[in-house]
């Protein structure tokens, strides 16, 4: 087993530009045509290849959680959210730009669908994030197990 300070040490030093949607790859629910994924230890990271793809990514993630807060029940922090707040945001809001953009909500490559929103809204502020937010609300992570 890895010393928790020694795997984020390890993971600083490998993963030069970690991925904003990392969460939502390692659920095998979403793929980037950008990613790279890679294994520390017992763990799976994902890597950006891509540095401008990342920031359009970066800035994307940040609007969406300001946006879902409310939704959320969250109030603003600047810290780390709970795991299944982070994976509803990403999922959700993954899902919810399919759909504004193609009535779909199945996303085979995270940078072609954020890319694709730039050019058919022109910025990524100016998205239909109220109907983006609502996928965000009803996005249903994998359910608990029960322990025996």
């Amino acid at each position: 087993m890895v010393d928790e300070d020694q795997y984020r040490r390890t993971y600083r030093e490998f993963i030069q530009r970690p991925c904003p949607f990392e969460k939502a790859i390692l659920s095998r629910t979403y793929s980037c045509s950008r990613s790279e994924r890679c294994n520390i230890a017992e763990r799976e990271a994902v890597n950006c290849v891509d540095a401008s793809a990342r920031e359009n990514c970066l800035e994307f993630l940040h609007l969406l959680r300001d946006k879902a807060n409310f939704v959320l029940g969250l109030v603003r922090t600047p810290g780390d959210l709970p795991h299944a707040a982070n994976i509803k945001i990403q999922c959700g809001g993954l899902a919810g730009l399919q759909q504004s953009l193609t009535g779909a909500t199945d996303v085979s490559d995270i940078y072609a669908l954020i890319d694709q929103a730039c050019a058919e809204y022109g910025d990524l502020v100016s998205l239909p994030y109220s109907s983006i937010v609502q996928a965000v609300n009803s996005f249903e992570g994998r359910k608990s197990r029960k322990r025996k």
